[in-house]
């Protein structure tokens, strides 16, 4: 899986970033690089195609002044999240190589992120599809230890399917958690080592000292503030005093949904009163479900 075409060193090495076009070649298989889709504070996505046809994205870990060893020591972090977080509902690795001192990462394609729908789409109808796709992968993730800390229908990926040997069947639509790179193990987690955006701050974050220790329920208060933003149909905008007085809690306690109650336990500020666990989560929207 690991392919390391370079020698570790203190020497600062020149970053070549893929070229529109490029093909790149690693253990035989040859990848053809498309367009950038996307950038975020530590990498690019391009749109990359396999000798099979497949579509994937490249994602190249940017190195931001920072040293060969530090930016390779992140991608193989992130490498070995991925490897070691293998679940229907997170998004798949296929290979990982450094080539002209630039570390990529091989991974599936999907066909947008669920940020791209959100002011489109029915979030009443759609929340217990979506929901229990990203609450599967999550009590994956933290069945395994690990802690996402970054969950945001950014870093929630849509991806449809159809059955090849049937091309008449409509499509199968998928919801996969992605980004896994700031993800830690549970015992390792320290105050956030990473930027988030305002809206998302937990509690916990603000202050741990009331509200309660950083762990795993950073992400049951994330999927609370994303299935907010879905009855919404946009992301609130929330200050640290809003989110100190429990603001996201009180917009989700007024909403006139069936599905209500779920979230605003999620978004409960104290972490002994919040939602426990993703399963448990899921029992709370299931159950509204039927009603």
């Amino acid at each position: 899986m690991i392919h390391n075409q370079g020698i570790l060193s203190s020497t600062p090495r020149p970053f070549v970033p893929p070229r529109f076009g490029e093909m790149i070649e690693c253990e035989g298989i040859k990848f053809f690089i498309g367009e950038e889709i996307d950038q975020g504070e530590f990498g690019k996505v391009f749109g990359c195609r396999d000798e099979w046809g497949n579509d994937l994205v490249a994602k190249v870990i940017l190195p931001r002044n920072r040293p060969h060893e530090v930016v390779r020591r992140e991608w193989l972090h992130e490498l070995q999240t991925l490897q070691h977080l293998r679940h229907p509902q997170i998004t798949f690795i296929y290979q990982a190589f450094e080539y002209q001192n630039t570390f990529y990462l091989i991974i599936e394609k999907c066909a947008y992120t669920l940020k791209a729908l959100v002011p489109y789409i029915d979030g009443e109808g759609w929340l217990p599809y979506i929901s229990r796709d990203i609450l599967n992968g999550l009590h994956y993730i933290h069945d395994c230890g690990y802690v996402h800390k970054d969950l945001h229908a950014g870093n929630i990926f849509v991806s449809q399917q159809r059955v090849t040997m049937n091309s008449d069947e409509g499509l199968v639509w998928k919801f996969k958690i992605g980004d896994l790179g700031i993800s830690r193990l549970e015992g390792d987690i320290r105050l956030f080592g990473t930027i988030l955006a305002q809206w998302m701050k937990p509690p916990e974050y603000l202050c741990p000292k009331k509200f309660g220790p950083i762990g795993k329920h950073v992400d049951i208060y994330h999927v609370g503030l994303l299935l907010l933003s879905l009855l919404l149909n946009q992301t609130p905008n929330f200050t640290d005093a809003d989110i100190i007085a429990g603001r996201p809690r009180k917009m989700a306690e007024r909403l006139p949904s069936k599905y209500a109650p779920a979230i605003e336990r999620a978004l409960r500020r104290h972490v002994h009163a919040r939602t426990p666990s993703a399963i448990e989560m899921w029992r709370d929207i299931s159950l509204a479900s039927e009603r």
